[in-house]
C-alpha cells in the first residue's frame, strides 16, 4: 500500500549509516590550494519523499482489480442463472451441480464484496484521521476501523458527528452488501418439473396397440374381438375424443413433455390431416409415476369429392340423385332421418385396406343438400423402434371408417336384420360437431373425418392396457424458475455499481492525504514519536491502557510533513 515505503521520513538522522572512522596513521589526500571541501551528506533513500501521483496510481490499480473481480463474479452468477433457467428440466445430478456452483459463486461474491468494503474503509480512515486532533483512544480505534467490531466500538466511544456518520455509513454498506447477497437467493426457485422432464433409456409402459380392447365399452365381462364389438367400440372412442379436444399442429407436444389431461389429445392442420403423439410412462413397480410425450406419432388424412344433390336431398327419400356429369343415382339409403343431419355410410364389401377405406356422406337439407365421397387413410407410426410401437391391423382398419361404423343395431335399409356384411352407417344431427353442415367444402369434410379417425387411435391408446418395452424412462426433473429477471438485474447491478461508486468516492477523498499500508513496521515507524515516552512499560498493555498512559489531555494529529511532503503523527498536550 501507499504507506509501506514511507517509514524513512520519521526515522531521523540516527538511522543513516555512520561514516567509517579514520585510522590514526592514514594520510589525508593532497588538495590543491584554494580547494573548498563540501559538507558531508549521508546517503539518501528513494522513498524518503511522498509521491502523491504514485499513491493515486497504486490505489486506482487495486480498486480496479477488486471491482473487476466483482464484475466477473456477478457475470458468472448471471450466466449460471440464465443457462440453467433456459433448460426445460434438470436431473438430480444437474440440480446438485447448479446448487454447488451458485453457492460457490455467491460465497465468492460475498467475500470479494466484504474485502472491497474493508479495503475502502482502510483507505478512508486516513482521511478521517487527518481531520483531528483526536484522543489517543479515538486515534487507535480509527486506525482499526477496517475491523467491523472496532468500527462499532469507535461509534460508541467518540461523540463527534463526523465519526458517527463515518461509522453509520460503513455499517450500512456492510449490512446492505450482505442483504443483497441474501436476496439473490430469493430471485430463483427450484421447482419440480411440471411441463417437461428429462428421460433416460430403460423399461417403460406403452399402450398395447395390437387391437381395440372392448372391455371398457361393452357390458359383457368377457372382452370380445367380434367384428360388431370392434366397430361399436371404435365409433364410441371417436365420439369420446371430442371431450379431449382438438388442437393445431403448432401445439403438438415435444418429446419429454409431461402428459397434461387438460391439453388437447389430437392436433390437426393443413391438407385435411390430424396427428396423435404417443406417450410413455414409468412401469407399475416404479416409486413414482410420470408419463411423457415421445417422438412417435401417427397421422390420419382424408381427401374428398363433393356434389350437390339434385333430388331427394331432404333425407326423406329412399334414393338420391347427385349432380355429377351423369346425374348418378345413389340408394337405397340405410336410414331416413329427415333434413338437418349428416348420414355417414361405409360398405364393407367395397374395396378397402388395413390402412384406408372409402366413406360416403349425405348432408341432408331442405335447401342445400350435398353428397361426399372420401378416401380416409392412416399412416405408419413415425419413429417407431420396436414392433410394439406399430398399430395392429384391427385398430387401423376400424379407425379409418369409424365415423360410419355402427356395430350393433340395424345395418340394412329395411332395418329388419343385424347383418354386419351389409352397409354400416351413422347419422349425426346438424347441431353435433360431426354433423355440422360443410355445404360442399371438401376440406372441411375431410378434416372432420381425419379428426374422427385420429380420435379413435388416441382414445384407444389411452384406454388399452399397457405393456412393458424398452424406451426412454421419464425421470423426476426440476426446473430453475426466475419469476422476475428485474430482481436479478437489480441485485447484481447494485452490487457492481455501488462498489464502483464507493471506490471512486474513496479515491477522490483519500487523494488528499497519505494513505498508509498494513505493514506493522511502517505503522511502528509512524507511531514511534508518539509512543517514545511509553517505552517498554507498555509491552503487555492493550490499546485502552496505552491510551491512558499517554495522558488524558493528549491529542494526536495526522498532519502534513513539510520536509518530505508526506504525513506524520504528532502529539499535543
Amino acid at each position: 500500500m501507499a504507506g509501506d515505503g514511507h517509514a524513512k521520513e520519521d526515522m531521523g538522522p540516527d538511522s543513516r549509516p555512520a561514516p567509517a572512522p579514520e585510522s590514526p596513521g592514514a594520510s589525508k589526500p593532497h588538495r590543491p590550494p584554494g580547494y573548498a571541501s563540501k559538507p558531508h551528506r549521508p546517503p539518501g533513500y528513494a522513498y524518503e519523499h511522498f509521491d502523491r501521483a504514485a499513491q493515486l496510481r497504486r490505489m486506482l490499480l487495486f480498486s480496479l482489480a477488486r471491482w473487476l473481480m466483482t464484475v466477473a463474479l456477478a457475470c458468472s452468477i448471471y450466466a449460471l442463472l440464465w443457462s440453467f433457467s433456459s433448460k426445460t428440466a434438470l436431473t438430480n445430478d444437474k440440480k446438485r451441480e447448479f446448487n454447488g456452483l451458485i453457492i460457490g459463486l455467491s460465497i465468492g461474491l460475498g467475500l470479494n464484496t466484504a474485502s472491497s468494503i474493508k479495503a475502502i474503509t482502510a483507505e478512508v480512515r486516513w482521511w478521517l484521521l487527518s481531520l483531528g486532533p483526536w484522543s489517543p483512544r479515538e486515534s487507535d480505534l480509527i486506525l482499526q476501523s477496517e475491523n467491523l467490531s472496532r468500527l462499532i466500538l469507535l461509534g460508541c466511544t467518540s461523540r463527534r458527528l463526523i465519526v458517527r456518520l463515518f461509522v453509520a455509513f460503513f455499517l450500512l454498506v456492510n449490512i446492505a452488501s450482505q442483504v443483497a447477497l441474501a436476496a439473490l437467493g430469493l430471485t430463483y426457485n427450484l421447482n419440480p418439473a411440471d411441463k417437461v422432464t428429462v428421460t433416460k433409456p430403460g423399461l417403460v409402459s406403452v399402450p398395447d396397440l395390437s387391437s381395440i380392447q372392448t372391455a371398457k365399452v361393452l357390458s359383457s365381462s368377457n372382452p370380445s374381438q367380434a367384428i360388431s364389438a370392434l366397430r361399436y367400440t371404435a365409433n364410441s372412442y371417436g365420439l369420446v375424443a371430442l371431450t379431449y379436444g382438438f388442437g393445431v399442429l403448432s401445439e403438438v407436444p415435444q418429446p419429454g413433455a409431461i402428459f397434461n389431461p387438460d391439453n388437447n389429445l389430437t392436433y390437426c392442420g393443413g391438407h385435411n390431416s390430424c396427428r396423435y403423439v404417443f406417450f410413455e410412462a414409468t412401469t407399475v413397480n416404479s416409486s413414482y409415476y410420470s408419463m411423457v410425450a415421445t417422438s412417435r406419432y401417427v397421422s390420419t388424412s382424408a381427401s374428398c369429392q363433393s356434389w350437390r344433390i339434385v333430388r331427394g336431398g331432404n333425407g326423406m327419400q329412399r334414393s338420391i340423385v347427385v349432380g355429377d356429369a351423369n346425374n348418378t343415382e345413389f340408394g337405397p339409403l340405410p336410414a331416413l332421418n329427415g333434413p338437418d343431419q349428416t348420414l355417414f355410410m361405409y360398405d364393407p364389401e367395397q374395396p378397402s385396406g388395413d390402412t384406408w377405406s372409402v366413406v360416403s356422406a349425405m348432408e341432408a337439407s331442405s335447401k342445400e343438400p350435398w353428397f361426399y365421397r372420401c378416401n380416409v387413410s392412416v399412416g405408419p407410426v413415425q419413429n417407431a423402434v420396436v414392433k410394439e410401437h406399430l398399430l395392429g391391423a384391427n385398430l387401423s382398419r376400424m379407425a379409418v371408417s369409424a365415423i360410419a361404423l355402427q356395430g350393433y343395431g340395424a345395418s340394412t335399409t329395411t332395418g329388419s336384420s343385424n347383418s354386419t356384411a351389409r352397409l354400416q352407417f351413422q347419422s349425426y344431427p346438424a347441431e353435433a360437431w360431426f354433423g355440422s353442415p360443410q355445404r360442399g367444402d371438401v376440406g372441411g369434410m375431410g378434416l372432420m373425418m381425419a379428426q374422427f379417425s385420429a380420435g379413435v387411435i388416441a382414445v384407444t391408446a389411452q384406454s388399452n392396457s399397457n405393456i412393458v418395452v424398452p424406451g426412454l424412462v421419464p425421470l423426476k426433473g426440476v426446473t430453475v424458475e426466475i419469476p422476475h429477471w428485474s430482481y436479478v438485474h437489480l441485485v447484481l447491478g447494485l452490487t457492481v455499481g455501488l462498489q464502483l461508486l464507493f471506490a471512486v468516492v474513496a479515491l477522490a477523498t483519500t487523494s488528499r492525504v497519505q494513505v498508509r499500508g498494513h505493514s506493522h513496521l511502517a505503522m511502528a515507524s509512524l507511531l514511534r514519536p508518539v509512543l517514545h515516552g511509553v517505552s517498554s512499560r507498555a509491552s503487555a498493555a492493550n490499546g485502552r491502557q496505552i491510551a491512558s498512559m499517554l495522558g488524558a489531555s493528549a491529542q494526536l494529529s495526522y498532519v502534513p510533513s513539510g520536509r518530505a511532503g508526506g504525513y506524520h503523527v504528532e502529539t499535543d498536550h
